[in-house]
């Protein structure tokens, strides 16, 4: 399986460290040239979905302790030591300057390879909206 490298991540961040100091700060994301057009209106958009990979990442243990000290197997946890080395995290757009998007929210370090970007849809990405929906639907 291959995946489409669609930009990378620039941030002040060269090394992994905790998340939540990560996602206090902002970054930007540089999308190739060749994928510019695929940002028109993306500034429409508060947040994003952002989709890359942990390519630093080195192996991982399907049950491990994790951040928090707590035992948990690797679907359980936001672990960047996974199987397939992706992430995803929804981050606020500040602004939009060409193909350069600057952002804050993200937990990604400085080179990271942005596998795709979505927007985020309440309707589709808030669990509690969709239950909701499908409870009226079913009345």
């Amino acid at each position: 399986m291959e995946f489409e490298v669609v930009g990378t991540v620039e941030s002040k961040f060269k090394e992994p460290v905790g998340p939540d100091k990560m996602r206090q700060e902002e970054s930007t994301i540089v999308i190739k040239p060749e994928y510019e057009e695929g940002l028109y209106r993306i500034e429409d958009n508060d947040y994003l979905q952002v989709v890359f990979q942990f390519h630093l990442s080195d192996g991982y243990k399907l049950k491990a302790p994790r951040r928090h000290g707590k035992e948990r197997g690797v679907f359980a946890s936001r672990s960047p030591r996974r199987p397939s080395s992706i992430g995803i995290t929804c981050v606020e757009l500040l602004e939009r300057e060409g193909r350069r998007l600057k952002i804050r929210g993200l937990d990604a370090i400085g080179g990271t390879p942005v596998l795709d970007l979505k927007p985020y849809a309440s309707v589709m990405d808030d669990p509690k909206k969709d239950s909701t929906a499908k409870k009226e639907e079913t009345k």
